[in-house]
């Protein structure tokens, strides 16, 4: 069963962000929605949960008044079965294709010519924009004419790591909902009650989730996902004592999936950064808590300063990526980054 299919009790059922949830019930009990909102956050922190729960609410007819949307939803009127099952017609979401490298002007035309259309069923028509920073110059353009001149029924939703990847014009007519990471006492607590995950494992995933609820969530529904994460973790600590041509090969692996590069390269960010904490002793604070060893032996080795040189490679490499660069070329670069260790 999906996360956004999870619950069926009423309410918003949603680990954490509750400052983020308060601002959003406020808004409805005095029926001031903005037409559009911007939620920024990491990657699987829960931004598509909340985006969705808010059109759930918005299209929610289980209040005390059905022309009225209440302050949370109610999970069992029509409406919101049918936002939870992703088939209600005034809901739609705009996403880049799997085939394309951003959202394209011809899907915000799309949503544009959408909005000028009576809703179907529910008081408005609700647009989420997924990943709003993976449209293209002329897409963001185009969206900028809606949010200009919205029309009276219409409520847009964007998604976004960051709203500095985002053109000012935009975030001029947004209103911004900043999404934080958890704690793991949190992440942990859920996974138990929730997930009926065992207190062990539930800790284990707590900590390496990083504050990300929906890592976490992935981690529980997906049993490859942890020996994945194990495999390219002693894949990542076995380079430095590899050669050059090694790296290559494994560097033309990683490119083979554009797609699960950057969640790759996310991996190695928060192993390095682990590295980081563990060269400054700080072992305590590191995420990948099943590997410290590892990691005080190499941090001892490596050091502070290439460590931390090694965190800004990979922040380059990933906006190198997000600038349209060769997946390949920048990997192969990265490899030469990464600091070498003689094997004994």
């Amino acid at each position: 069963m999906s996360t956004l299919q999870q619950s069926i009790q009423p309410g918003w059922n949603i680990v954490g962000h509750e400052h983020a949830i308060d601002l959003l019930r406020r808004t409805l009990a005095v029926q001031q929605v903005r037409h559009a909102y911007l939620f920024t956050g990491p990657d699987h922190i829960g931004k598509a949960l909340l985006v969705h729960r808010f059109a759930q609410t918005l299209l929610c007819t289980g209040g005390p008044d059905p022309q009225v949307a209440p302050e949370a939803p109610c999970n069992a009127c029509l409406s919101c079965r049918k936002v939870l099952h992703g088939n209600h017609p005034d809901l739609h979401v705009i996403a880049r294709p799997p085939d394309k490298q951003f959202i394209v002007i011809e899907q915000i035309r799309s949503l544009q010519s959408d909005s000028a259309r009576k809703t179907m069923e529910g008081r408005r028509n609700v647009f989420i924009i997924q990943g709003a920073h993976e449209m293209n110059l002329q897409a963001a353009n185009c969206l900028l004419k809606t949010l200009e001149e919205p029309e009276p029924d219409v409520v847009l939703l964007l998604t976004a790591p960051d709203a500095g990847l985002l053109l000012p014009t935009i975030l001029s007519r947004v209103q911004q909902i900043s999404l934080h990471l958890l704690t793991a006492a949190q992440i942990e607590a859920a996974l138990e009650k929730t997930w009926s995950v065992d207190t062990g494992e539930a800790a284990l995933i707590a900590a390496l989730a990083a504050g990300r609820m929906g890592w976490a969530v992935q981690a529980v529904e997906d049993e490859d996902l942890l020996i994945e994460r194990r495999t390219q973790l002693e894949t990542l600590a076995a380079l430095p004592r590899v050669g050059n041509v090694q790296r290559f090969e494994i560097a033309q692996r990683l490119s083979a999936d554009p797609e699960k590069t950057r969640a790759i390269l996310e991996l190695w960010l928060l192993w390095w950064r682990d590295m980081v904490l563990a060269a400054h002793l700080c072992l305590d604070l590191t995420v990948n808590v099943d590997m410290r060893h590892v990691l005080e032996q190499q941090a001892a080795t490596v050091g502070m300063r290439e460590s931390e040189r090694m965190v800004h490679a990979i922040l380059d490499t990933m906006e190198a990526l997000d600038q349209n660069v060769n997946t390949r070329a920048a990997l192969e670069v990265l490899m030469l980054d990464v600091p070498k260790i003689n094997a004994m």
